[in-house]
């Protein structure tokens, strides 16, 4: 599957329902602020909120097959590694949470594409 373009790998791995529980903690937490449930949202939300569903997206993102078959973008492996890596760092004091708004929001908006997610 190494010689396999990118787009089909997506393609014959959809994401599908695989957000869903993701989704479900951002409307959770937006239904508790106050806040309507749009990838704006994230300008309203504080840093720990905003470090719990990025640690919710990952996990959801991790137990997709299609995370462990694309090649990186960025490294030499797998986007399986990344998210591993990037979970390790969202844990830390240290992290920029400016980094990851941009893949929550469109993890966020129930009309992105497959392509949108892993690109």
């Amino acid at each position: 599957m190494a010689d396999q373009p990118r787009t089909e790998i997506i393609e014959c791995y959809p994401i599908g329902k695989g957000l869903d529980a993701f989704r479900a903690s951002v409307s959770s937490v937006c239904e508790d602020k106050g806040i309507s449930c749009t990838p704006d949202a994230l300008g309203q939300l504080g840093e720990e909120d905003i470090q719990n569903l990025a640690i919710v997206l990952l996990s959801a993102l991790l137990q997709l097959p299609a995370t462990g078959i694309l090649r990186s973008q960025t490294t030499y492996g797998t986007p399986r590694n990344d998210l591993l890596k990037l979970n390790s760092a969202i844990s830390s004091d240290v992290f920029d949470f400016n980094r990851i708004n941009p893949l929550l929001k469109v993890a966020i908006a129930n009309e992105s594409s497959d392509n949108d997610i892993w690109n």
